[in-house]
């Protein structure tokens, strides 16, 4: 019962940093106004997380481990077409932007004023980065790239086209989730696939 009253208010901390952080950007929020806002003491913010920076990490972390990439990852191992791959990429991550949209939003909005989340942003684009390269090498071995396409430039053309500043640009010009999804998945595969 204490475990699961603990993980109730470090969910509650969590997402109302994210909203906070979200709406009012991360250096005009403070500890005390998270806490007011999950109906907990300063006192508990700071013995469940730390500062600020750990609230972000915290929230980096919780989308890194959403269950669907891994999920993701495992589906494009066994898929069998190149159409396949891209299918299944492009609709994940328009899946994980949509879903973990603030915290994205968070950690680039904070990496712009403390080193530390800047750090973190960069270790989030590697192992972004590790991911692509799984899903390049994959449609290397299944001969789907198209002729002069490397594993290595395979992984910038999906970088360039679904990571999330190129969903959040997309809706900011005036796209919605599926159209920007479908756009991209077709040039996804127009890019990469013969």
């Amino acid at each position: 019962m204490r475990e699961s009253a603990a993980a109730a208010t470090r969910a509650a901390i969590l997402d109302s940093a994210e909203v906070l952080f979200a709406e009012h950007g991360y250096p005009h929020v403070t500890i005390k106004r998270i806490a007011d806002q999950a109906g907990v003491a300063p006192g508990t913010v700071y013995a469940t997380f730390g500062a600020k920076p750990a609230l972000v990490t915290a929230l980096t972390a919780r989308a890194a481990g959403d269950p669907g990439i891994g999920e993701v990852l495992a589906a494009v191992e066994s898929a069998t077409s190149g159409q396949e791959v891209v299918r299944l990429v492009v609709r994940q991550t328009c899946d994980l932007v949509r879903h973990h949209h603030r915290t994205m939003t968070v950690l680039a909005d904070a990496a712009a004023v403390d080193q530390d989340i800047a750090d973190l942003l960069r270790e989030t684009e590697d192992l972004q980065r590790a991911r692509f390269t799984e899903v390049a090498e994959q449609l290397e071995h299944l001969g789907a790239l198209r002729p002069g396409v490397t594993p290595r430039d395979a992984v910038r053309i999906l970088e360039y086209f679904v990571t999330p500043p190129s969903w959040h640009r997309m809706l900011h010009i005036g796209w919605d989730w599926e159209s920007a999804h479908m756009f991209l998945r077709e040039a996804v595969c127009a890019a990469l696939l013969r």
